[in-house]
């Protein structure tokens, strides 16, 4: 090989280890997806399909399945790889609950120490979930929706409730692809309830924003069939469709 060949050679790979994809990187893509409703429960992910999509070698898509596997986002079967969780009906039941119990404490929390700064953040979030409304961006504003229960828990400034939420709301997302009665085009979240629970948390009516809270989950919840739909997709369509925000 000439020393022009090498270095091109050399070169080649240099950019093929930087637009390779981290194992974080990964899991953020993976995640992003089933917060939007592309991933459906079920999914097989196999190491060479994602090997394929990302660009990474097998070690480290096997560490991204390690890391999705804590947080319930996927199940590493035996015999079978890496499938994307599918909560059973009673397993949603009790997601559901155990949101109603976390977030509304959460929520009494956020009223005691949210700043004008953390309202205008809310209120910047809420513009967010318009704008992709607006553009029938359906997949964005899913994902906003989900996050906004984030950002008003991430106000309470409790680490382990704000991260336990965050599994749920992950749960959430596999729950409603899994038994939404009209697929994942339907409303999952009402913005009128964000935007109510944002103006409670700015009058620092605890009782208000809870009341409004518990309502939307429940409303959330009452949307829901348990009769499973198929879940085959194309993952080169899923992960190339949802660009990294």
């Amino acid at each position: 090989m000439t020393m022009r060949a090498q270095q091109a050679t050399e070169t080649e790979n240099l950019s093929a280890k930087r637009s390779a994809m981290t194992e974080d990187e990964i899991c953020r893509r993976i995640r992003d997806s089933v917060l939007e409703q592309r991933l459906a429960p079920g999914t097989k992910l196999t190491e060479e399909s994602l090997c394929s999509v990302f660009g990474a070698g097998r070690t480290t898509v096997r560490r991204a399945f390690l890391l999705l596997s804590r947080d319930n986002i996927i199940e590493l079967q035996k015999n079978k790889g890496a499938v994307v969780a599918s909560p059973s009906p009673r397993e949603a039941r009790e997601v559901f609950e155990a949101r109603r119990a976390l977030e509304a404490a959460l929520v009494e929390k956020a009223v005691e120490k949210c700043t004008a700064a953390d309202i205008e953040n809310l209120r910047q979030h809420l513009a967010l979930e318009e704008e992709a409304l607006r553009r029938a961006d359906i997949a964005h504003w899913i994902r906003l929706t989900g996050e906004f229960h984030l950002h008003v828990a991430r106000i309470a400034r409790n680490e382990p409730m704000y991260h336990f939420l965050e599994q749920l709301v992950f749960r959430t997302s596999l729950i409603i692809t899994l038994y939404g009665r009209h697929g994942r085009s339907a409303p999952s979240c009402k913005g009128d309830d964000h935007s109510q629970i944002v103006c409670a948390l700015e009058a620092r009516d605890s009782v208000a924003a809870t009341n409004v809270l518990l309502h939307h989950l429940e409303a959330i919840e009452a949307g829901l069939s348990f009769s499973p739909r198929d879940s085959g997709q194309d993952l080169h369509q899923i992960f190339h469709g949802a660009q990294a925000s």
